[in-house]
């Protein structure tokens, strides 16, 4: 039973801001224009688009109605939707670990929040300036070998995030991201703008929207897929709780489309943004943060108004992480504070101290415990440290499980007419095949990614 009754978000534009927010993280900005590179150019774009129109959207609705239906966070309203059910012990424990993904998330995803504030205050400083490529490497390498830098910068992403998160729904998150997501949209612009003279936009178009079919295979499928589901904060509990604060007048599927665009969209601006400076200055292409904190401050270093738009860059990885932290540090926070254990602001405390700990754990696993690997008796596992663990069987697959439930639940669990009436499609054609689409074709899909998770994917078998 729910103790305070909850926020909502404003408008459908806090709303979208918000979720939007959610969405657009590190993976957006570095890692999405490079894999389309890898995986065929515009082939991989023609495929990520129908991955995000055929599963991306109909999960984003399966999510928010959820949320919606009860208005309620994750635990109570698995709880409260199977009533009556036998299997209700098991969906309650299903919220549970939903709001649990989450934390394992930002377990390893504060640590690279605090990067990129370190590199916004080591630019300003000057700590960058008139370096090569190699010496870059080093000074990546140094912070990685400080403890108590790592550790100083993933606690100010923290307390961030907390601050925003115990001002509640209109106070904290809706003035966050209201203040956050249209500077982060102005720095992408900006940065597009600058490339576009500067040179490389040809060789971007190429790049990123030639086709080349030939690399189309079912593992470019499973890539498109996952990073779709990432990007989309399917199965991390966010878009849960998002429902719940949205009002009952603004429409699902709306929202859904606008959110799955909008994410596609920055994705790709991001793409004209990095590598027109990386194909200008004759840099080579290399994923995650090698490009990031090695080649690019090389790059602003050297080329007119660096510093500034050097700034700029870091500042948008810093928005970009911070809109994600704040999404999921939601999820634990408004069931702690929905039950009446805690108010906002101690839910938040609470919750943070307890990510504080992880959160150092994974800072330290990359210096003074990188020998240490906690689960050694298992093979795919056992050379994995602390920070590593918590990526792979968060981000990867409890995100997958959560999502492949949800869908589930929401497909054969909730009462048809309940979710009927929360869509507000009418029982036409649309509702029909988006209810087959959750029914039947998400949950063999997210199947078939578990069993490639898990090392069974025959079909991508060498």
């Amino acid at each position: 039973m729910s103790h305070v009754v909850q926020e909502k978000w404003s408008s459908g534009t806090a709303f979208l801001l918000a979720a939007i927010g959610s969405a657009v993280g590190l993976g957006n900005i570095y890692r999405f224009p490079y894999i389309v590179g890898e995986n065929g150019g515009g082939a991989f774009v023609l495929l990520y688009m129908a991955v995000v129109i055929v599963f991306g959207i109909p999960l984003v609705m399966t999510e928010l109605t959820i949320g919606r239906l009860k208005q309620v966070p994750p635990i109570t309203a698995f709880t409260q939707l199977s009533e009556g059910k036998k299997s209700q012990p098991f969906w309650t424990l299903v919220g549970f670990t939903s709001i649990l993904t989450p934390l394992g998330i930002l377990g390893f995803y504060f640590v690279i929040a605090g990067w990129t504030l370190n590199y916004v205050y080591s630019i300003i400083t000057g700590k960058l300036s008139d370096l090569q490529e190699g010496q870059t490497q080093q000074v990546f390498a140094d912070l990685m070998d400080s403890p108590g830098t790592l550790i100083f910068w993933m606690t100010l992403s923290l307390v961030i995030t907390a601050f925003i998160i115990s001002r509640g729904i209109k106070a904290g998150l809706e003035r966050a991201v209201n203040i956050l997501m249209p500077l982060l949209f102005l720095i992408l612009v900006s940065l597009v703008i600058y490339s576009a003279f500067n040179g490389g936009m040809v060789e971007t178009f190429e790049f990123m929207f030639t086709p080349d079919f030939e690399k189309i295979n079912m593992k470019t499928l499973l890539e498109a897929t996952g990073q779709a589901f990432f990007s989309l904060s399917l199965g991390s509990a966010t878009m849960l709780v998002y429902g719940s604060y949205l009002p009952k007048d603004i429409s699902i599927p709306k929202m859904a489309c606008g959110v799955a665009f909008a994410d596609t969209f920055v994705a790709l601006i991001a793409g004209f943004a990095i590598f027109p400076i990386i194909f200008t200055n004759g840099m080579e292409l290399a994923s995650g943060p090698g490009l990031v904190f090695e080649t690019l401050p090389v790059i602003f270093d050297q080329m007119p108004f660096g510093q500034v738009f050097g700034i700029m860059f870091f500042l948008l990885l810093a928005f970009a992480a911070i809109t994600s932290t704040i999404s999921l540090f939601e999820p634990a926070v408004s069931n702690l504070e929905e039950r009446g254990i805690f108010t906002r602001r101690k839910a938040s405390l609470v919750v943070g101290a307890g990510l504080w700990v992880l959160a150092s754990l994974s800072a330290l696993s990359l210096n003074v415990l990188k020998d240490w690997h906690p689960l050694t008796f298992n093979d795919t596992l056992k050379n994995q440290n602390i920070m590593d663990l918590l990526e792979y069987l968060s981000a990867n697959g409890m995100m997958l499980v959560n999502a492949l439930l949800a869908a589930i639940f929401l497909g054969w669990i909730v009462n048809r007419k309940a979710v009927l009436d929360e869509l507000g499609l009418g029982d036409s054609w649309l509702f029909k095949f988006w209810r087959t689409i959750i029914k039947v074709v998400v949950p063999i899909a997210i199947g078939y990614l578990l069993l490639d998770f898990l090392g069974y994917g025959f079909l991508t078998a060498e």
